[in-house]
């Protein structure tokens, strides 16, 4: 891909939603490998509630401090975006575990 915001080197699509794309980069000075949430500015305009959200989500994201809650590291701006650097999981996402695995033990769940 090749797109360089700020210090991080956007590397490949990972996932996508109703609001905007998440990619996997690498942070050039530290190497680092995160995920970024990139949210188009025009759909801010579009969804008056979508600011209020994104707010709540970096509120909420930066005071959870546990290793099993992926952690919101900084928020990036440009002109035509905002970006929301976490923490990067490489296991999948949690339906698809579930949905692989059937059953979760007590200590899984």
């Amino acid at each position: 891909m090749g797109k360089m915001i700020d210090d991080y080197h956007l590397e490949k699509m990972i996932g996508s939603g109703q609001y905007g794309k998440v990619y996997m980069a690498t942070n050039t000075k530290t190497k680092e490998v995160v995920a970024i949430k990139c949210i188009s500015m025009s759909k801010f305009r579009i969804v008056p509630k979508l600011e209020e959200l994104t707010r709540n989500e970096i509120n909420i994201l930066s005071s959870l401090k546990n290793p099993n809650i992926i952690q919101f590291k900084e928020m990036l701006r440009t002109t035509n975006n905002m970006y929301m650097v976490y923490e990067y999981c490489n296991g999948g996402n949690l339906e698809e575990y579930l949905h692989k695995s059937r059953r979760l033990s007590e200590e899984e769940t």
